[in-house]
């Protein structure tokens, strides 16, 4: 007789599947992420400092670790916790905000060309040029002073090449001072000929701003004392930096933080470092004592670039220009936690004195007040390693008398322009807003999908036109894929082949259980290498090749897709692409098209384009280049398949 219980279940075997690693800034090397507390993530971004222009340096940050944030959220499924702090308190600020508080007001008091305002333009252009030029030959910097025309002539290719490998930022530097020698000429002569206008004053100044905002900031500097002129600044640039993130599509932080409302806080930090033995005052500065910290009490100074220790230059630049130089520093690599205020510099209460917050600690109390004594993820951009971010970790840890704050560093790579450094003074100086002019979000995205995040990256022409030909494939595939499935919607067949004798039989052949397979090749690959590392440039290899794979599939079995399948594939792909930012998250297949009206968008600019053309008389050719258009781009994007019909 037959048993009547259940048979024993055989317990599956899985394969192996890889683990998601990070190439962790903190050991140079791919460690396993495990993040402290399950599926939630911490994690804190470097923001930026806002007094100028948002660049393409910054995009390189700031995109890539939106990307990485969202392989984390979107595929893997972690819980993310993103802090990402402002900057509204710095040396450059402070300097940038005075110099043009001053310049605007010498302009707006300065109502015509005359003597005076003449000879403050040539006094300010011989300081700015004594003090720029100082790294030249003594004999051409006299030159340069005393005979202005006669040094350009001298400027040769070879010349300048030999100055600006003495100072890198010296083709900046001559332009800036033969734009304002020249205005300064013709200013003589307008003046000569009776032209005494407010727009020929304000084209002598305003061709003179670097060399005059210096010079005003010299003698009137220490007498701007409100504190609107600091706060404005960086008001503005912060509203431009999140307007060219949202162009970006770069997701806004969870939570963000700015420097000026977190002074309490910095303030009690400081005093915890002092009590616990590794912060000193001097003259109402405060400093982190990093021979104390190092190699006490399991302390370690410097994790991410212990080569770097006492590096001069980069400690002096993360000090900033107006703290560069202080005194009573106990060793030459401390760094000032709070720095007592001169005139003309913000001043905030402190039991030192009355002064701010130096750069490096800012972050520090920011993270912590917000993520506590440790956290998964810290990231920003690689110049930042030394000193500021190893700065960061010993503040933090000196403060919470901890050995590890952060347990991954994630470091953004270099971006080059054209196989140099970015620069201004190289003029290959790229804002976002200007790459946007020639670029879309969605081409600057697949570019940076393109290239592996901790790597440099260098960004030229060539690339971009490879990318925008990787862009035109995607959609390519996408248009055939919606045609060949509209099609088939439409003919009647539902998705069967009839055979000679009339039945009917499925599409789910051996060239179909072939793509079957690629497709599921091609999904494992991409999880392999966006564990290692969110390898990016691989994972968007694997997704190409499977287009390309489905294109072949299409072409040879136009009449009878299984569709099935290709939806299947079509969508995997949509959603590799939306995890990564490039497609719209409300499509299904495709990369969307942005807002909700655009059905009556596509059929508005056609009759706009119908309307323009009666009215200019165009021949009829021209109209039927216009269907031909809305045929084939903008139905297709909205997923409506047109068929010509002859004789129609």
């Amino acid at each position: 007789m037959a048993s009547r219980q259940q048979p024993p279940w055989l317990k599956p075997t899985a394969k192996p599947v890889p683990v998601l690693k990070f190439q962790n800034s903190l050991t140079k090397t791919k460690t396993e992420f495990i993040p402290q507390s399950g599926r939630r993530v911490t994690w804190y971004n470097c923001g930026p400092t806002v007094y100028d222009a948002s660049h393409m340096g910054h995009a390189r940050t700031y995109l890539t670790m939106d990307i990485i944030r969202r392989v984390l959220q979107d595929y893997f499924r972690y819980d993310v916790l993103f802090v990402q702090n402002v900057t509204d308190i710095d040396d450059k600020i402070i300097l940038r905000a005075r110099q043009q508080y001053l310049f605007g007001s010498l302009k707006k008091e300065t109502q015509q060309l005359n003597e005076k305002v003449i000879e403050q333009t040539q006094e300010a252009w011989s300081e700015f040029a004594a003090a720029k030029l100082k790294k030249l030959d003594e004999s051409m910097l006299q030159l340069a002073l005393n005979n202005w025309p006669e040094f350009v002539s001298k400027m040769t290719p070879e010349e300048i090449a030999k100055a600006t490998a003495a100072d890198e930022k010296f083709k900046m530097i001559y332009s800036a001072l033969d734009t304002s020698y020249k205005a300064i000429e013709k200013a003589k002569n307008n003046l000569a000929n009776g032209i005494n206008t407010k727009e020929a004053v304000d084209q002598l100044l305003d061709s003179s701003q670097d060399t005059v905002s210096t010079w005003l900031d010299v003698r009137k500097g220490s007498q701007v004392n409100d504190p609107k002129v600091f706060r404005d600044l960086p008001a503005y640039w912060e509203d431009q930096f999140f307007q060219d993130m949202e162009a970006l599509n770069v997701r806004a932080p969870d939570i963000q933080t700015r420097v000026s409302e977190y002074i309490p806080e910095i303030v009690d930090y400081v005093q915890k470092i002092i009590d616990n033995g590794y912060g000193y005052v001097v003259d109402g500065s405060v400093y982190f004592d990093t021979a104390r910290y190092d190699g006490h009490n399991g302390h370690h100074y410097a994790k991410l670039e212990p080569w770097s220790k006492g590096d001069t230059a980069l400690i002096e630049d993360g000090e900033g220009s107006l703290g560069s130089k202080l005194q009573g520093k106990k060793n030459s690599s401390d760094f000032a936690l709070w720095k007592a205020s001169k005139p003309g510099e913000p001043v905030w209460d402190s039991p030192w004195s009355q002064g701010r917050p130096g750069w490096h600690i800012e972050c520090s109390v920011m993270a912590s007040a917000v993520l506590g004594q440790t956290m998964d993820i810290h990231s920003g951009g690689v110049d930042l390693a030394f000193p500021h971010h190893d700065n960061e970790i010993a503040q933090a840890e000196a403060h919470f008398d901890c050995h590890q704050w952060v347990n991954y560093f994630l470091h953004a790579g270099h971006l080059h322009v054209e196989g140099q450094k970015m620069s201004k003074s190289l003029k290959n100086f790229i804002t976002i807003q200007e790459a946007l002019k020639t670029y879309s979000a969605r081409q600057l995205r697949l570019f940076f999908l393109k290239h592996q995040w901790d790597a440099k990256m260098d960004f030229k022409k060539t690339s971009m036109d490879e990318t925008i030909q990787i862009e035109q494939t995607i959609k390519n595939f996408f248009d055939n894929v919606k045609a060949l499935v509209n099609k088939v919607k439409l003919d009647g067949s539902r998705g069967a082949n009839e055979l000679p004798d009339g039945n009917v039989t499925h599409r789910f052949r051996q060239i179909e259980i072939e793509l079957l397979q690629i497709l599921s090749d091609k999904q494992d690959a991409v999880h392999a290498a966006l564990c290692d590392s969110i390898n990016t440039p691989l994972a968007m290899d694997e997704i190409m090749d499977m287009i390309n794979q489905t294109n072949k599939y299409m072409s040879s079995n136009a009449k009878s897709i299984n569709t099935h399948l290709l939806n299947k594939v079509a969508k995997w792909i949509t959603s590799m692409l939306k995890t990564f930012g490039v497609a719209d998250q409300g499509t299904d297949i495709g990369f969307g098209v942005s807002g909700s009206n655009s059905n009556q968008n596509a059929l508005s600019s056609f009759r706009d384009q119908v309307r323009q053309g009666a009215r200019q008389k165009l021949e009829h050719v021209e109209f039927l280049k216009m269907c031909d258009s809305l045929r084939d781009n903008q139905m297709v994007e909205l997923g409506v398949s047109l068929d010509d019909q002859e004789g129609l």
